[in-house]
């Protein structure tokens, strides 16, 4: 599965316009390849240098030739990589166009200068985690829109307000949004921060494998 098909007539940033459901689903599987720890820092090892093989890719970590195959798998689903078989081995490339594709919807702004980048990027899964949930992804959507009550976001997207709830407590505990009491209300807003970290975070690695696209490795 690939949302690259939907670069040309790519949504606004979720900070300018909440996205409609069905472009949600399609982004939310891309963000839920990026939650698992092992994937963020293989996408990272990809997307450093112009491709990779898979035999330099499974020395750098402390598991399975197996475990590897398998998240690696999960990443060209995604439409994160892709990969050539030559001769007994498999070589990966970043799919630049995804990574910078994914910057753009979370802030607007994948060209943001490096220099700005130090103090935001975070090796924290966590955002995209959360982001891989269809609800969690509409959620933040809307609130980009502006701050919300728990009841706002049952009426616009009709769940229910236990998991509601849940959701936000979860958005909440790991800085995404945050609460403001107004009078017997509580509104929940987004922290721009958190968005723009991971978003800058995926820039980054779109810009290092662009950089590196003709930095072929020796196998």
């Amino acid at each position: 599965m690939s949302v690259l098909p939907l670069l040309d007539e790519c949504c606004p940033p979720m900070s300018a316009q909440a996205l409609p459901t069905p472009a949600a689903d399609q982004f939310a599987p891309m963000f839920k390849a990026l939650s698992d720890p092992i994937r963020l820092r293989l996408l990272s090892l990809i997307a450093s240098t112009a491709e990779i093989c898979v035999c330099d890719l499974t020395g750098a970590f402390a598991v399975t030739g197996a475990t590897i195959s398998h998240h690696l798998r999960v990443l060209r689903e995604a439409g994160m990589v892709d990969s050539e078989r030559r001769g007994t081995w498999v070589y990966y490339r970043a799919q630049r166009d995804a990574l910078a594709l994914l910057g753009a919807l979370l802030t607007g702004d994948a060209a943001a200068p490096a220099a700005d980048q130090a103090g935001l990027i975070s090796a924290n899964p966590d955002v995209t985690r959360l982001l891989a949930d269809p609800l969690r992804a509409r959620i933040v959507e809307l609130l980009a829109g502006g701050p919300a009550t728990t009841s706002h976001l049952v009426a616009d997207t009709g769940a229910k307000q236990p998991n509601i709830s849940g959701h936000l407590k979860l958005l909440r505990e790991a800085g995404v949004v945050e609460t403001e009491p107004r009078g017997r209300f509580t509104y929940y807003r987004l922290v721009p921060e958190a968005l723009q970290g991971a978003a800058l975070h995926l820039a980054d690695l779109a810009a290092q494998a662009r950089a590196n696209a003709d930095s072929f490795r020796a196998c």
